[in-house]
């Protein structure tokens, strides 16, 4: 039942947020968007139980020309500041903070903060 009310709850989030949730996208439990406006998470998008994520946010694939897509699975617990992108085949680990703006290429370690473009472990 779930999975047929998806298509209705992306064109109600795109109306009202300007958000853009592919129905194909699997999005777990308890999932926070703080200020939801502008947020994009694209269809092979895993993002488990209990991440937030901030305004401007874009989950999708790398887009290169002749590659196979590949999206991004965001692990329990994680945040996801404003105007961050995450982008590729990645994993953003348990617990990983992804800073205001950044850019997310590489996997992100569990309990790490990442920051920049392109975004690196900071201590």
């Amino acid at each position: 039942m779930a999975r047929r009310a998806l298509p209705l709850i992306k064109y109600r989030q795109y109306i009202l947020g300007g958000n853009e949730i592919d129905y194909r996208a699997k999005l777990g439990n308890r999932i926070k968007f703080t200020h939801p406006s502008g947020v994009i998470i694209g269809a092979g998008v895993i993002i488990e139980d209990e991440v937030t994520i901030f305004q401007q946010t874009t989950f999708g694939s790398h887009g290169h020309k002749g590659e196979p897509k590949s999206y991004p699975t965001i692990k329990q617990g994680a945040i996801i500041y404003s105007g961050a992108k995450v982008i590729g085949g990645i994993t953003v680990h348990e617990n990983a903070v992804i800073g205001a703006n950044s850019v997310v290429l590489t996997d992100v370690p569990k309990n790490t903060t990442a920051v920049g473009i392109p975004a690196k472990k900071i201590e």
